[in-house]
């Protein structure tokens, strides 16, 4: 088959997954098409969690699994995010379920050039499926704002896809903990647009064992995080000053992808 526009990569980090890993496969995979991939980078696991993505594989060669040298949820996103071949790269996580028409409405915001990232709304549910929250962008402000998520955090990882021709520009992420998510968002709005979809496309999982925060984080944390977005923005925008210029001219990076080699502008 002919590869369509906007071929997608959807890039997800696994750890300890067993609980909730097939459903999340299972929502994701019959939405994609025939050249579109899922890249699952593993983090070294005490459960079943390799075994049970190697048979998904040795089911669907669009599943490419990759080992994760640096453990850490931030440098297991880091390292699918690598790995990805598609022309937008969808976040993912281990324990949440895709609805029907999530990547064909985000692809669709995708054909605006000048759009280099999109984000959606969510649904918040424990490990029963019970509903805790009807939209993340009613709790968080959901806006596409730099400077407004610099102050209420809606670039939710798990509701965001991007512009391949990004990566070299947000790699490698400079956050330790998590917040990767927040940094691939500021540099986008930074250099394009940020869609907005106010629908609710996936269902977020809550339950003990992920990584999301399930309070806001405290001060010390909360500081330290925009310190470490701010100052690092600033030297990649610094690094790709030339880039930032054309695009602030009018001219969407995805057109600049075939004639610039990003990791080699050194100027």
């Amino acid at each position: 088959m002919e590869k369509g526009k906007n071929t997608v990569s959807v890039a997800m980090a696994v750890y300890n997954g067993e609980q909730y890993i097939c459903e999340q496969i299972e929502s994701i995979l019959p939405q994609l098409r025939s050249y579109d991939e899922l890249v699952i980078s593993y983090d070294r696991s005490t459960d079943c969690t390799l075994k049970i993505i190697k048979e998904y594989a040795q089911q669907d060669l669009r599943i490419k699994i990759y080992q994760n040298a640096q453990q850490g949820v931030v440098k297991n996103f880091q390292n699918a995010v690598s790995k990805c071949i598609g022309d937008i790269i969808f976040f993912s996580d281990q324990d949440d379920i895709w609805l029907e028409g999530k990547i064909e409405r985000v692809r669709k915001a995708f054909d605006d050039e000048k759009v280099t990232a999109v984000i959606h709304d969510t649904k918040t549910i424990d490990n029963r499926k019970n509903v805790v929250c009807k939209s993340t962008f009613d709790a968080r402000w959901g806006n596409t704002s730099v400077i407004r998520n610099l102050i209420r955090l809606s670039y939710i990882g798990c509701a965001m896809a991007f512009r391949k021709e990004m990566i070299p520009i947000i790699l490698p992420f400079p956050t330790k903990e998590r917040s990767h998510d927040w940094w691939t968002g500021t540099m986008c709005g930074i250099f394009g647009k940020i869609a907005i979809i106010n629908e609710v496309y996936i269902l977020h999982r809550f339950h003990e064992e992920n990584v999301t925060p399930k309070k806001r984080p405290g001060l010390k944390y909360q500081l330290s995080i925009r310190w470490i977005i701010i100052t690092n923005a600033i030297k990649r925008c610094i690094h790709y000053r030339k880039i930032l210029k054309i695009v602030n001219s009018g001219t969407p990076l995805v057109r600049l992808s075939s004639k610039i080699f990003f990791p080699g502008d050194n100027d």
